[in-house]
This record gives structure tokens, C-alpha cells and sequence, in this order.
């Protein structure tokens, strides 16, 4: 008698064993993945790590790249067109050069540590101010540094969960900068963590810039083509604002 009982407790606990493990699993089918929680830093760390690593950025010694955009007018025409060869050495300090022909004159921007300046054919242009060489210089430099830029003493970042960027469940990651009134959104895809674009409001106007195109030298996922769009405040397209093509890549 005290046999049996042994054995059919025995029984009872691997069914309840068995039930458990059947439970278990139609839960875990039934019920969604938890997704791993993110937070604006975290989300930028994986980002970086993802694309390149953001110690391996700060190690770049030389960087060269043409850059090719065409800026349009609201009724679809050329406002402007042109081609531009970067160079960036930092090697000893940060050296830069930029330079692009434009109605048969060739221009040079040089930076060498604090010092800008501007050359027309082979002149100094002493109309060209330092902040207005140094600006084109900043735009160019954050645009191709995404997003290791944006890991900067003085950004703000938040994250604004997943939302559909072009159809695609994307991160969001909000930043704005002490000093400025542009506010950025970058948006990632959900699935891999590639960069598919991003919006941002300044100061008089909304652009949404769609990346068509990356491509990967030296182990950095870059931008190879992407287009820039006036919109009005709830993102709707209003007309093709520049369209960019960036090849040539060359990473030290």
C-alpha cells in the first residue's frame, strides 16, 4: 500500500512537472518578446557600436570624400550645384580642407587649428568672415560625424520609444544642443540599428532628410545618398529641398 501511494505521488509530481513546462511554453508563445529597455545613452552607445565604434572614430587620422549636392528652389529648379573635395587630417591637430570650382572659380576653405581662411583662384578672399567659413565647415563635419557628433558635452538627448520612420519601426532619438534652437530627431531602425534618417526643426523652417543609400569603409557605415525635404510642422513633404551624394570614401 505505502508502494503505490509512493508511486502515484510520484506520478503526480511529473504531470504537474509536465503541465508546467506545456504552460510555459503557449505563455512564452502567446505573449510578445520583452524588447531590451532603452534610454537616450544607451541607445547612442548601441548606435555607435553598431556603425563603427565610437573609439575607433576618435582614432581616425585622415578622412577624404566628394561630396555632390544640387539645392532646389520650391518650383523644382537648380538653385545651385556642385562638387566638393574634402580633406580632414588629424594627425597633428585638425587640419581641414574643402574645396569646389563654382562659375569657372576654384575656392579653398583651409582650417589649421583656430585659424580659417578662404582662397579664390589662388587669392585670399578678404570678404569671406571666419564665422561664416567656420560654419559651412561645422554643417559639413556634424552631417558626415553622425552619430558619434551627437555624443557632445553639449547635447540633450531623450528617447521617444519606436515610432514608423518611411515604414520602417524605428528608435527615436531626440537631441537639441546649449546654444541652439534646432531640434533633432534621428531615427534607427528597430531591427538592426541603421540610420534611416532624420527631422529637424531650426530655427525657420522643418527638414526631413531620408537616407537612400549607406555604405561601409574602414568598418563605418556612412552616407552614400540622401535627399532633404521641406515639411510643414506635422512632417508632411512640401517639396525636395537638396538631394546629396557623398562618394570616394577614404579612412585612416
Amino acid at each position: 500500500m505505502t508502494t503505490k501511494t509512493t508511486s502515484d505521488r510520484f506520478v503526480y509530481i511529473i504531470g504537474i512537472v509536465i503541465i508546467g513546462f506545456i504552460l510555459f511554453k503557449i505563455i512564452g508563445y502567446i505573449l510578445p518578446d520583452q524588447d531590451p529597455r532603452y534610454d537616450a545613452t544607451s541607445l547612442l552607445e548601441t548606435v555607435m557600436e553598431t556603425q563603427g565604434g565610437k573609439e575607433n572614430w576618435s582614432h581616425i587620422k585622415n578622412m577624404n570624400y566628394k561630396k555632390s549636392f544640387q539645392l532646389y528652389a520650391e518650383d523644382g529648379s537648380i538653385e545651385k550645384d556642385l562638387k566638393e573635395q574634402h580633406t580632414y587630417d588629424f594627425t597633428e591637430g585638425i587640419n581641414r580642407e574643402v574645396t569646389w570650382i563654382q562659375n569657372d572659380t576654384l575656392y579653398e576653405i583651409h582650417r589649421s587649428d583656430s585659424a580659417i581662411y578662404q582662397i579664390k583662384n589662388g587669392v585670399s578672399d578678404t570678404l569671406a568672415t571666419s564665422s561664416q567659413l567656420q560654419s559651412k565647415l561645422n554643417a559639413a563635419t556634424f552631417v558626415v560625424g553622425l552619430p558619434y557628433t551627437l555624443d557632445a558635452p553639449t547635447s540633450i538627448k531623450t528617447y521617444e520609444g519606436v515610432q514608423d520612420f518611411q515604414n520602417t519601426p524605428c528608435h527615436v532619438l531626440k537631441v537639441t544642443f546649449k546654444g541652439s534652437q534646432d531640434v533633432w530627431r534621428h531615427y534607427y531602425s528597430k531591427e538592426d540599428f541603421s540610420w534611416k534618417g532624420y527631422w529637424v526643426k531650426t530655427s525657420d523652417h522643418y527638414s526631413l532628410i531620408i537616407n537612400e543609400e549607406m555604405i561601409t569603409e574602414n568598418g563605418f557605415t556612412l552616407s552614400r545618398k540622401r535627399k532633404s525635404y521641406r515639411t510643414d510642422s506635422l512632417k508632411n513633404i512640401t517639396y525636395l529641398r537638396a538631394s546629396y551624394l557623398y562618394e570616394d570614401y577614404k579612412i585612416e
